[in-house]
């Protein structure tokens, strides 16, 4: 196993960690049916491997030796080359299950619709350890972010979504609002949220 697939490994179980409980990951990988972990950590590898192929940001906090928080980041206007969608599809498929990928599918169709007309930048995720939450590794990510996106010249705007109701709070503290509301499937529902510098 070569470092890069080693390292997106490593950051696809701590994703999987971190959002085990997460409604909206509950219901794209099936935490009601028997290997929910196995599928949300393959459905995660999928999403690093296809992004990593892209040329996105994948962040991560290291404290000694060990990532403790990662995020993952699409740039304004950033294109999906033809291979790695195809290569996202069947990594879907295969590691987190036909139905995750067809129920991903479908709410990324939707989630689209409610981006910025603008150019804009998408935090898609951003995870700290379970063991190490709580001690602002989160928070020194999302800065980090910030300045990246604070000084971009092509958007000074940035878009994601939780289905995680604790988390509004602590984006509102960082300059996000509220846009509106998303189902996820008929078991969940995520809140977009945008914030401008």
């Amino acid at each position: 196993m070569d470092d890069q697939h080693a390292t997106l490994s490593v950051l696809a179980a701590l994703l999987a960690e971190s959002f085990a409980d997460d409604p909206g990951m509950s219901y794209l990988c099936q935490s009601s049916h028997g290997g929910y972990k196995s599928r949300l950590t393959g459905w995660f590898l999928a999403m690093l491997r296809m992004h990593s192929a892209n040329e996105q940001p994948i962040m991560s906090q290291i404290v000694s030796g060990e990532i403790v928080a990662c995020a993952v980041l699409t740039l304004p206007g950033a294109n999906l080359g033809v291979a790695t969608l195809v290569r996202w599809l069947w990594d879907c498929a295969r590691l987190g299950g036909l139905r995750s990928l067809w129920r991903t599918l479908r709410h990324v169709r939707r989630a689209s619709q409610h981006h910025p007309a603008e150019p804009h930048f998408r935090l898609e995720f951003i995870a700290v350890a379970p063991s190490q939450q709580g001690k602002g590794y989160g928070r020194d990510l999302l800065m980090r972010i910030h300045e990246r996106v604070d000084s971009s010249a092509s958007s000074k705007c940035i878009w994601l979504e939780t289905a995680n109701a604790d988390n509004v709070p602590f984006y509102e503290r960082f300059g996000y609002v509220a846009a509106t509301q998303l189902p996820i499937g008929n078991q969940a529902e995520s809140v977009v949220m945008i914030r401008r510098a």
